[in-house]
């Protein structure tokens, strides 16, 4: 069962000299989530597993996967910044994808996920360790940061191949993507 939600989801195109941050043009978020619907946002397979409650974006039941398809930037982002407000509960396992596009039914078969997982151990055989603020399968953090039930920040920067991750404004993966890319 996944039970998270997400207060805000925000981001902001950088300018090539930037350094992660607020846009240096104008200095202002952009919202991809309007607190009271799915309006932007088209879940997979499971779709009613997600909901507004509160404000938030949440998912409880079997997997799902949901994919940003607003109009922000055609829901086609580069060069960017993306900062998810989430507090998870006991168990959870999810993630915040990015460079993919939507599937209608397994996991993204394109790019990255910065995992969200602080007490999740697996299911089955399979055994999870990675947790929050991994960058899924290429810079693992293998250590509880913050508890469930407590609110806390995670920060996407992706500028050209680098990728950083931070978690309650703590540097967690600074990631230089290799040419060519590494097999997922």
């Amino acid at each position: 069962m996944i039970d998270y939600g997400i207060s805000r989801r925000a981001f902001v195109e950088l300018a090539a000299v930037a350094p992660f941050g607020m846009n240096a043009a104008t200095g202002d978020w952009v919202d991809l989530f309007d607190g009271r619907t799915l309006n932007g946002w088209r879940p997979s397979e499971h779709k009613n597993s997600w909901r507004v409650v509160d404000g938030a974006l949440t998912a409880d039941g079997p997997r799902s996967h949901l994919f940003y398809t607003g109009q922000v930037r055609e829901a086609n982002f580069r060069n960017f910044e993306l900062e998810v407000e989430a507090t998870t509960q006991r168990d959870c396992n999810s993630g915040i994808y990015f460079h993919t596009k939507y599937q209608e039914t397994g996991f993204p078969e394109k790019g990255f996920e910065v995992q969200i997982n602080n007490t999740a151990r697996g299911e089955g055989g399979y055994l999870e360790r990675k947790k929050t603020g991994s960058l899924y399968g290429l810079r693992n953090t293998y250590k509880q940061l913050v508890p469930d039930g407590k609110p806390f920040r995670i920060r996407v920067g992706v500028r050209g191949k680098n990728v950083q991750v931070r978690l309650n404004d703590e540097l967690l993966v600074d990631y230089l993507e290799p040419s060519p890319p590494v097999p997922r």
